[in-house]
């Protein structure tokens, strides 16, 4: 069997190291668009049941990646002023997101897999002899441009404006921070990847970038702005730049996961919300699930079906929540109208995924000391009347 995979991101370098690993006669290519040991962005995070997972999946990737990792088990939450500290039950891990590509692509290339840099996939033909084709190429994905009849996607551009940035500091405790200034509306999404560096995400919603003029300005003067905004937590830190274009992001979800013998994974498939924090865990759940499938039926025309039933009703359940997160943040202005414990309660459970009893588990502090009294008194209040 030959297989290629385009795109060397940590989905296509995850399904190419395992299925290698598992069946060492097959050939598998993977073909990157981008020079080696370059990439976009600054850093990822992969939240401990991802991390479990990987575990016990893969042991060795699981340990250099953990060896390379900052880890928090905290978050604070900052409104107009006010700010509390969520603790929660597990931890997240993050980290540089070329030193988590240069990771999998080492441990690839241990195993067998062919690493092809500088190649930008751009018709059928170059892809011709392969019994597989893994598009893991991401939201502007070239396999499923080779296929747009069959392949097809359904979009829609949410309404905040945001840029991705670096800090040439580490920033403690990670934290989103939601403020009104000069009559906007901005947010900024912190956390530290190194010892001496964290990703910031800063964002305004729609009224925002045309009230504040935001929409007039060039990406150094925005960058500018959010450094006067966020000067108390940057402490003298500044922003960094690597691609941070303003933007609005763009929900993609692929209608159809496969055709033929080329079938969708990572943010080809679906686009993961930077609200959700989940884009990575979902790409290599991708990535597992098509090994899994491909090796439990042993044929490309029974493993495509299979792994669309495997993976499915996850996604789904993931594009609802990721829906509901980037509308709250959409109306986030609305939200903002409210004391920081019942902002931080609407923020936690903005996606139905997290119910009271699974708050409870999830952030038992802030359950403990917000909103059990507030549960009690509100029983109390009941039976009172």
């Amino acid at each position: 069997m030959r297989i290629a995979i385009v795109g060397g991101g940590p989905a296509g370098l995850f399904f190419a190291r395992l299925m290698k690993r598992q069946k060492p006669d097959v050939r598998i290519d993977v073909y990157e668009q981008n020079p080696e040991n370059a990439t976009y962005g600054f850093g990822v995070t992969l939240a401990n049941n991802a991390r479990d997972r990987l575990r016990d999946i893969d042991p060795e990737t699981h340990t250099r990646l953990a060896e390379a990792m900052v880890f928090t088990s905290s978050q604070k939450i900052g409104l107009n002023g006010e700010e509390i500290l969520l603790r929660y039950a597990g931890n997240s891990g993050s980290i540089e997101r070329l030193t988590l590509l240069q990771i999998l692509g080492e441990l690839s290339r241990d195993v067998g897999v062919n690493l092809i840099h500088d190649k930008r996939i751009s018709t059928r033909e170059d892809l011709a002899g392969y019994d597989l084709i893994v598009g893991a190429d991401g939201a502007n994905s070239a396999v499923r441009a080779l296929w747009p009849d069959r392949l097809t996607t359904r979009t829609r551009t949410v309404g905040n404006h945001f840029a991705w940035y670096g800090v040439d500091r580490a920033l403690s405790p990670n934290a989103l921070m939601f403020r009104f200034y000069r009559g906007g509306c901005f947010i900024a999404h912190y956390y530290a990847y190194t010892a001496t560096r964290s990703t910031f995400v800063a964002e305004c919603d729609a009224q925002t970038w045309t009230r504040c003029g935001l929409d007039k300005m060039t990406d150094g003067q925005r960058k500018d702005l959010m450094q006067e905004i966020y000067a108390d937590v940057l402490e003298g830190g500044t922003l960094l730049e690597n691609r941070s274009i303003w933007r609005q992001f763009t929900a993609q979800v692929a209608e159809t996961w496969y055709h033929d013998k080329a079938v969708l994974i990572g943010d080809a498939l679906r686009v993961a919300h930077f609200s959700i924090g989940s884009g990575t865990r979902l790409a290599m759940d991708d990535a597992l699930d098509l090994h899994e499938a491909l090796v439990s039926t042993g044929s490309v025309a029974e493993a495509l079906p299979r792994f669309v039933e495997m993976r499915a009703a996850n996604r789904d359940l993931f594009t609802e929540a990721t829906e509901r997160s980037y509308e709250w943040y959409d109306r986030v202005r609305e939200a903002m109208q409210t004391d920081i414990v019942s902002f931080a309660y609407d923020f936690l459970t903005r996606t139905g995924r997290v119910d009271d009893a699974r708050l409870q588990k999830y952030a038992p502090e802030f359950y403990r000391e917000h909103l059990a009294p507030r549960l009690e008194r509100a029983c109390a209040l009941g039976l009172a009347g």
